[in-house]
């Protein structure tokens, strides 16, 4: 069984997991850089090995047979490109939001971005979205897959709830400007009025906590606001089981920084839960506006009022909407078919090696 090295960025539940230990035919080196990325020690077993601890590529490769490097965002691709050389390995590099954009200002990131366009046998953006930005800055199509992110359906059951009384609108992400949990207040708030009983909760861990507290404050959303911090899976699927609708407000931030398609999104779908999102990146390859659900131009608050009011006030749609929802899921979005096609990307890649 052939060997691939993956590295990114931390060893935790949300970082990709299943496509770095879960790729049928494969086995795995699960790379981060230093020890300090090794963030949930339940993940911590003998294959999990430190980028800056390995004194040999060649040695290193030889003692573990590996076969090909995967790096999971582009800045690591950056990083294994002088391991690429000292061993001579295909190297795979996935492309998720921030790696096709400018943001964070990293300096020399385009030009080093084409020079890994070049040199990497293979691009794995998580959307088509992503792609043509990333062919826009000179990565030859040939060498772009799109892979997206699937969920795990054994652990998303398919269980709606249609409720008339309750408005209880859930949104899952981390508290960055890209996730637009601003926007989503803002929209929250112009139908406080008309919707009495509805609640908003926020889930999520992040540098935009403070403002997010100080904007529920300033908007004097009081108990019909919660936010909560990043919880476990098991925790975050019955918050999905008390809600009856949720929204993914994405937008491209101040900074340039964009989605690719919210992992929290494809969930809530799996799951049975009608949604709310906007028309930013990847989104509408997974949503399609008043088929799996409703669309909104992103950033716009009066937009997205409107669409919760609609949803809230005629709820004939809802099984209409999740029920394509989940075939959209099932059919384009299956944890295990995009492992699979993950394996045979492998598999064309080494075949020419």
């Amino acid at each position: 069984m052939p060997t691939v090295l993956h590295l990114n960025l931390r060893v935790d539940p949300t970082q990709y997991i299943p496509q770095i230990r879960e790729v049928p035919g494969y086995d795995y080196i699960h790379s981060v850089r230093q020890p300090k990325y090794m963030t949930d020690m339940s993940l911590l077993n003998e294959k999990v090995h430190y980028l800056n601890e390995i004194l040999s590529p060649k040695e290193h490769i030889r003692k573990y047979n590996i076969s090909l490097l995967h790096a999971h965002h582009g800045q690591l691709g950056l990083l294994l490109m002088p391991f690429k050389k000292k061993t001579n390995l295909p190297l795979v590099t996935s492309i998720r939001g921030v790696d096709a954009t400018l943001a964070e200002e990293r300096a020399g990131y385009l030009p080093n971005m084409r020079k890994l366009f070049e040199e990497g046998e293979s691009f794995f953006p998580v959307c088509n979205y992503l792609g043509e930005r990333i062919a826009n800055w000179g990565c030859p199509p040939e060498k772009m897959k799109v892979l997206y992110g699937g969920v795990d359906l054994g652990k998303y059951t398919y269980q709606p709830t249609y409720r008339e009384s309750s408005a209880n609108i859930l949104s899952i992400g981390r508290m960055v400007e890209k996730k637009g949990h601003h926007i989503l207040m803002e929209a929250f708030n112009k139908i406080r009025d008309k919707f009495p009983q509805a609640k908003l909760t926020l889930i999520g861990s992040g540098k935009c906590e403070k403002y997010i507290a100080s904007l529920a404050t300033q908007l004097n959303l009081g108990d019909s606001f919660q936010l909560l911090k990043h919880l476990p899976k098991d925790e975050l699927h019955e918050h999905m089981r008390k809600a009856d609708l949720f929204c993914a407000a994405s937008c491209e931030a101040s900074n340039g920084d964009v989605e690719g398609i919210p992992n929290t999104l494809k969930e809530a779908m799996a799951f049975g839960l009608p949604v709310i999102s906007t028309s930013h990146a990847g989104i509408p390859e997974l949503v399609t506006h008043d088929k799996e659900g409703i669309l909104v131009q992103e950033h716009s608050v009066d937009e997205l009022a409107e669409a919760l009011e609609f949803m809230l006030t005629d709820r004939t749609k809802w099984k209409t909407f999740t029920d394509a929802a989940r075939l959209k899921i099932e059919q384009k979005f299956d944890q295990k078919e995009q492992l699979r096609q993950q394996a045979e990307f492998y598999d064309e890649i080494l075949r020419k090696k």
